[in-house]
This record gives structure tokens, C-alpha cells and sequence, in this order.
């Protein structure tokens, strides 16, 4: 494994080597900037480092969405992303939750696999520049939107802690005092689909203006329950924004968002894919509840009495036999604040926010109308967070630099209730969580060409969890109702870390350059959320860490028709948090699981070789292998041998489209595709949560009137109809795995009228 995994990482190193030869070698590969009358590669500004920067200046391995992208590509949310991102997964959902409104996210293989309120991610999500805490809550609408940034490795020092695998940065349109415009779409499609957005933007005075937008989204579920034909999976969402600026002629600038989104939907569209009648729940269920009917266990299959394989449906079934309440809803706002102040060639800079969530989801887990294990989850969280920040420039601009100070405070839990055959019982507790940060981080330019980047941020986190968990129905003696399953004790923790970063990069011109980066995090500790049978302490585990090393290549060749990017990797990811269900036990527990090394890297290319035709295409490669893994992990299937979870080794993306001029306007064919690997759907390697390698495919077609007012699109999602899953939720240990089957294939309509 570790010749062919050094292979690799040199094939990939070389490929980039290639091209940066190819660039230097003809000098007309590489001009020093783009004539204003080519149609190129669209440039992109991102924010990577807290400043506006072109993205090919900026020495970080980043994909960059532009909200025309994102239109061409007929992205909704924020989980289509992953079908454009090399080393991305952003599904839909949380594994184990069986909650639409939340994701599943990695980056370069690593990741958050559990949504409880002490579990926290190592995927930093944020909009304008605010830190969104939790998973649930997080599959965002991507409607009206500026762009959206993916930044792979650590951003320990400037995002801070919880993004050792990346962050994914969300930056709305801003207001504008130019022109009073907006927009109106509405699309209809398959599964009853209804989707409305718009957007207005109304200058009021010189450096005041509101821009409101809102999205509807609603579709049928593509998974029936036969009990009463009730669909899960499907959509129905509101949400909206109201973005407010003022500026003044002395550099003051101050913006006010709020925003909101409720959903009322059904629980995720998860199907049962096997069943383990040895395992504790089916064992007692078929013996003891059902008794002689299923004697011998697990029964003959078609008595509707037992629990066993006659409840998994038919390949190619979109059904389940659950009967248990389906509900998935959520209530989220939030507000912020962003002040800034221009003093010469010093900008100070505040962003306040507050955000809160509820949401209940309900989920029949075995899928049958026995009652094996059944949950449901009361959540709640609110959110509070400050930061300053000063930025400047120093020595005729060649220094570049931030210094600033974070806040955060967050409060919440989630009332898990658990129903099964011989005992329900409260599994669940409140954390009140507090973290400080001061940070700063400076690039100097030795020469024109030549930059060094240097920055540190120190963190410390304080956790407090209170575990509420008893026993409120039961037919086991040992078990009676009100008994404790962990003390009712508040739990304290304190965690620390101090995480550097450093760069080098050279611009062989202004288009092309090469650099070096080292970059560190850390992921907090926490506490496991879920017991049963009772313990007398709750486990703890500690925070996880990550070190890159990163060497990467960026150029804009023949007069910005042609982008390529690449990056090579080494992540030493050390004390690694590791969900599982212990054997024996009901719920997942994290433990810290050893230490892992990854290779990897990314290429992505854009080209527009004739102004019509646009064309992309990303590679992204992982090797990831666990070492010294310990043999105490509480009877959790991990080993070194042990694949990662969410870590497929190739993720392949592309896409074309072409713009055809006629007499009545543009028609503009779209065919975008991606690939992965196998992917190991949880940590044990289970084998009914292991999703072969697949492709998708969607394609569309778009016509605009030729003064750009009117734009009708029609097309087709999935468009081979792969029947794939997404995320899984596998527990030989209670019974029975599920997963998440994506959407089928799809048609769609819609009309856009600018204004």
C-alpha cells in the first residue's frame, strides 16, 4: 500500500510539474494578463485569508462557485457542490439522524459522521464570514448567492478550530445603490416539484440599500410507505433574507443580515438493507415478544410477526414497511452585524451573530410495523458569536497582515427518546459550550515575485454536557422505569491548542505561480451522547489534530482561455475521533482511535478555448491508512486495516456547455458528470454500508431571449437513474443497517425573468 501510495502522490506531484514546464517553456502560454476583449476563464474573488484576492493568488488548495456556476449547474443547495468539488463529500442528511435539514460532510477524507450536539465537525461551514455550529440546520439554499468556496486542509489559523478537513464559505450578493433589479424563477418537475426563488435589490439613497430574496421548495418523496402511502424524502421548505448596507465616503461600512428557513417534512428516505436477527434488539424481540411464531430466531420469512429479511425491500423497490410517525422539521433564524471602518491603510472590522435552531425529527429505523427501535429527536441549539479584526498593509504594501480576536458561546441538546420492544428510554442532555481565540497571520513580499506568509492562532474551549437519560417504559426487570442510564451530573472539560501556519510562493508571472504550505488544526473533544445498557460514568474523548504539508501549482495560460491548478498533500491526522457502535451497546460512541497518514491531491481545470464552449474537469485522489490504532476501542471494528469512512481514493468531476447564437436568442446545452470510487459508508467497514463506485450524470438545456430578460430551462437529474446511496447508518450490533438512496432520475422546467 505504501509503494502504490507513493506512486500516486508522484504521478500527481508530476502532473503538475508537467504543466508548469509546459507554461514556462513557450512564453505565450503565459500572459502577463487577459485582454479586455477576450471572452476567458471567469475570474473569481475569494476571501481565503479574511482578504479579497484573486483565487489564482491565493496559495491554498480552493474551488470557487460563482453564482453563474452555480445557475448553469442548477444547483439548489449546498450538498450539490459535492458533484463539482474534488475531494468533497456533502450529502444530505446525517447518517444516523434521519434529518433532511442535515449533512454529512468531508474533505480530503475527513470529516463528521454523528450530528449529536457533542459531537463537533471537522468541516467549518460559513456564511458571511459566521460560524454555523452544528450539522443540523446546515443543508443551506445556495439561492442568491455570490459564490460559494471550498478550501481544503486545515484553516486552523484564520477559521479557527473545527476545520482540520477544510471549510466550506458561503458569501451572498451583497446590496448595491447602483440600480434597483432582481429576479423571479419558478420551476416545476417530477415527484409534483414546486421551486420559486427571487431577489430584489432597491437602492434607497448614495450608500444605502436592502436586498431581499426568498426560495420555496417543494417536492414529493421518492420513498412510499406501504402502511399509508406517506412519502419520505420529500421537500417542503421556506426561506428568506433581508440584507441591509449603508456606506459613507469615510470608509464606514455597515451590514445587517437576517435571515430564516422552516422546513415541514417527512423523515429522510432511508431503506432497510439488512437485518442481523443475532443482534440484542431482533434476538429479544423475535424470542421473547414474538415468541414461538419466530422460534426458531429470526422466524419464517413471511410471518408478519417476525423481524428478518422480509421487510428489506426488492432491488429496486422504492418503499419501507415503517409505520412509526414520520417527521422531519426545522426553525432556524439568525442575525449579524458587520461594521467596518477604512482608517488610511488599516481596516478594523467587527462581525456579531446570532443564530438559533429547533428541530424534531422522528425515525422508524427497523422499517417494519414491528416495533424493534423506533427514535425520535427534539433538538435545539442557539448561537453567539463576536469577532474582531484588523487588517493592513505596511512597507509600500508589501506587507500584508491580520490580527483578531474570536468569541463564541453556544447552548442546546437534543431530547432522543428511544422506543423499542421491551424498553423505551430518554437518551440525550444539554451542552453549554463557550471558545476564545486570538489570532494573526502576515505575508511579506521579499520581491515582486516572491511572498511568505506566517501566522498562529491560539484557541481554548470550555464544554459542559449534562446527560438527561432514563428509563421511561419497560418490560425488563433489571431496568425499571426512572432509572438512571448515566448520572445526572454536569460534566466539565477544558481543551487547548495553539495552531501555526506558514507558506512560501513564487509568481514565475502574474498568472503563474507555485507555493508551499504547512497548515495545523484541531477538532475539540467532547462526550459520548448515547447509553444502553446504563454506565456509571460518561466516556469522554479528546481532541483530534491534523498537520499538511501542501505544495501546489496555479496558472491562467493563453490569454485566461485556460485554467489549471493542482495540489499535492501529506496530512499526519493524529488521536482521530472514531464513531461506532460497540458490540452490545445501542448507540454510537466516539473514541479517539490512533493515528492515520493521508496522500492525496486535486487538478482542476477550466478552459473556454473559443468563447461559446466552457469546459471543466477536477481529479481528486486520497490514500488514507490508519497506524497504531489501539485494541481498546471498546469492541468498535476498527483496525488498521480499516478503510475510511467517506474517503473514496478517486473523485472525478467534468463538465461542458456551449453557447449557440440564433435569431431569437442563446441556446446554452449543459452535460455535467462526476465519479467516485468506493465509499465506505461508516468507520467498521460494514459491509452492507459500502457503496461501489458510480457515475451521475445531469444534463440541460437553456434558452435566453436576446436582451437577457427571459431564460427557460429544461432538463434532467440523474439523468442514467443510478441507484446509489449516499450516507448509512450500519449496527449489526442493534439489529439491522439502513441506508440513504439518492434521487432517481428527474425532469425539470423553469422560467427566470430578470428585471
Amino acid at each position: 500500500m505504501n509503494r502504490e501510495r507513493s506512486i500516486m502522490t508522484v504521478r500527481l506531484a508530476a502532473l503538475a510539474a508537467g504543466a508548469s514546464l509546459l507554461a514556462f517553456g513557450n512564453p505565450s502560454y503565459a500572459q502577463t494578463g487577459a485582454s479586455e476583449d477576450v471572452e476567458g476563464v471567469e475570474a473569481i474573488t475569494v476571501t481565503a485569508r479574511k482578504r479579497e484576492e484573486r483565487l489564482q493568488e491565493a496559495p491554498i488548495s480552493i474551488t470557487a462557485l460563482s453564482s453563474a456556476t452555480l445557475e448553469r449547474a442548477q444547483v439548489g443547495t449546498i450538498a450539490g457542490i459535492s458533484n463539482f468539488t474534488p475531494n468533497l463529500i456533502l450529502n444530505e442528511s446525517a447518517a444516523i439522524s434521519g434529518n433532511n435539514a442535515a449533512t454529512t460532510t468531508f474533505i480530503r477524507g475527513i470529516g463528521q459522521y454523528d450530528f449529536t450536539p457533542t459531537t463537533e465537525p471537522a468541516v467549518g461551514l460559513y456564511v458571511d464570514g459566521v460560524y454555523v455550529a452544528r450539522s443540523v440546520g446546515a443543508l443551506l439554499d445556495v439561492a442568491d448567492v455570490e459564490r460559494v468556496e471550498v478550501l481544503r486542509g486545515p484553516q486552523g489559523t484564520l477559521f479557527g478550530r473545527n476545520t482540520i478537513g477544510g471549510a466550506v464559505s458561503i458569501t451572498s450578493l451583497r446590496p448595491s445603490d447602483d440600480a434597483f433589479e432582481g429576479y423571479v424563477d419558478v420551476r416545476t418537475g417530477s415527484f409534483e416539484r414546486f421551486d420559486a426563488k427571487a431577489a430584489v435589490n432597491i437602492p434607497i439613497a448614495e450608500g444605502l440599500a436592502v436586498r431581499a430574496s426568498g426560495s420555496r421548495r417543494s417536492r414529493e418523496g421518492y420513498v412510499r410507505r406501504v402502511s399509508d402511502g406517506v412519502r419520505n424524502g420529500n421537500q417542503d421548505s421556506w426561506s428568506g433574507r433581508i440584507d441591509m448596507l449603508a456606506e459613507t465616503e469615510g470608509g464606514f461600512r455597515a451590514r445587517l443580515i437576517v435571515d430564516g428557513t422552516r422546513r415541514r417534512e417527512n423523515m429522510a428516505a432511508n431503506q432497510l438493507v439488512a437485518v442481523y436477527p443475532n443482534a440484542g434488539f431482533v434476538q429479544v424481540y423475535n424470542t421473547q415478544v414474538a415468541g414461538a411464531a419466530c422460534t426458531p430466531n429470526p422466524g419464517p420469512v413471511g410471518n408478519s410477526l417476525c423481524y428478518n429479511s422480509q421487510w428489506i425491500p426488492q432491488k429496486g423497490e422504492r418503499i419501507t414497511y415503517g409505520t412509526f410517525p414520520s417527521q422531519s422539521d426545522l426553525d432556524l433564524w439568525g442575525v449579524s452585524l458587520n461594521l467596518e471602518q477604512e482608517i488610511g491603510k488599516v481596516t478594523i472590522k467587527s462581525i456579531s451573530a446570532y443564530r438559533d435552531m429547533k428541530s424534531i425529527s422522528s425515525r422508524d429505523g427497523d422499517h417494519s410495523p414491528l416495533r424493534i427501535f423506533e427514535t425520535v429527536d427534539d433538538y435545539d441549539q442557539w448561537q453567539f458569536s463576536q469577532e474582531f479584526q484588523v487588517l493592513g498593509t505596511s512597507f509600500d504594501d508589501r506587507l500584508k497582515w491580520i490580527a483578531g480576536a474570536y468569541y463564541f458561546k453556544e447552548k442546546g441538546g437534543d431530547a432522543n427518546m428511544v422506543y423499542t420492544s421491551r424498553i423505551d428510554f430518554m437518551s440525550g442532555g444539554r451542552i453549554d459550550n463557550d471558545s476564545a481565540a486570538l489570532f494573526g497571520q502576515a505575508t511579506f513580499d521579499v520581491t515582486d515575485k516572491l511572498s511568505v506568509t506566517g501566522g498562529l492562532r491560539y484557541t481554548k474551549d470550555w464544554k459542559r454536557f449534562l446527560p438527561d437519560q432514563y428509563v421511561t417504559n419497560s418490560g425488563l426487570t433489571p431496568f425499571p422505569v426512572g432509572s438512571r442510564l448515566a448520572p445526572y451530573v454536569k460534566y466539565r472539560s477544558t481543551y487547548h491548542d495553539l495552531n501555526p501556519t506558514a507558506d512560501v510562493s513564487y509568481k514565475f508571472s502574474r498568472d503563474i505561480m507555485t507555493y508551499f504550505r504547512f497548515s495545523e488544526g484541531f477538532k475539540s473533544g467532547g462526550y459520548a451522547f448515547r447509553f444502553f445498557p446504563p454506565t456509571t460514568t460518561v466516556p469522554d474523548y479528546q481532541p483530534e489534530y491534523a498537520k499538511v504539508y501542501e505544495l501546489g501549482f496555479k496558472s491562467t495560460m493563453f490569454d485566461r482561455r485556460l485554467q489549471f491548478n493542482a495540489a499535492v498533500f501529506r496530512t499526519d491526522y493524529t488521536n482521530i475521533q472514531v464513531s461506532g457502535i460497540p458490540t452490545g451497546r445501542v448507540g454510537a460512541i466516539t473514541f479517539n482511535a490512533g493515528d492515520a497518514r493521508i496522500h492525496g491531491g486535486e487538478v482542476e481545470i477550466s478552459a473556454r478555448p473559443i468563447p461559446p464552449l466552457r469546459l471543466q474537469f477536477g481529479a481528486g485522489y486520497l490514500d488514507a491508512g490508519y497506524r497504531n490504532v489501539p485494541t481498546n476501542l471498546g469492541a468498535i471494528d476498527v483496525n488498521n486495516d480499516s478503510r475510511f469512512a467517506y474517503a473514496p481514493t478517486w473523485s472525478l468531476t467534468g463538465n461542458a456547455s456551449y453557447e449557440i447564437e440564433t435569431g431569437i436568442g442563446t441556446i446554452t446545452p449543459q452535460l455535467d458528470w462526476s465519479y467516485r470510487t468506493k465509499v465506505y459508508g461508516n468507520p467498521a467497514n460494514t459491509p452492507a454500508a459500502i457503496q461501489p463506485g458510480y457515475h451521475l450524470v445531469n444534463g440541460s438545456i437553456a434558452w435566453r431571449d436576446p436582451s437577457g430578460v427571459w431564460q427557460v430551462t429544461a432538463g434532467v437529474t440523474n439523468l442514467f437513474d443510478k441507484r446509489y446511496f449516499t450516507t448509512a447508518y450500519a449496527s449489526p450490533s442493534v439489529g439491522y443497517s439502513e441506508v440513504l438512496f439518492g434521487r432517481p432520475r428527474e425532469w425539470f422546467l423553469g422560467v427566470r425573468r430578470s428585471f
